[in-house]
């Protein structure tokens, strides 16, 4: 695997890794900004899963994914955006 990698050009590598999802921005929205998104997001369809220990409602908007993720202690709303950068 080392030589195949080594033999993988910076662009080869990069579509790789985008995608295989690696190259997504996630972050934790709290606060007021996320009583305002939640406020948003109740206005749009969602699909939700409940595994007996965490629940989750996901929304996809445009290129975002919003996840809200409660149970076992855990209360967050989390946005993915998806890379778009060009290869370079």
């Amino acid at each position: 695997m080392i030589d195949f990698a080594s033999k993988m050009t910076k662009d080869q590598a990069r579509a790789l890794l985008r995608r295989a999802g690696l190259l997504n921005k996630m972050r934790v929205i709290e606060g007021a900004e996320r009583e305002k998104t939640l406020t948003m997001l109740r206005l749009v369809p969602f699909e939700s899963s409940n595994n007996q220990h965490l629940w989750t409602q996901s929304w996809k908007v445009g290129d975002v994914t919003y996840d809200l993720v409660c149970g076992n202690g855990v209360d967050e709303l989390i946005e993915t955006t998806k890379d778009h950068e060009t290869d370079q």
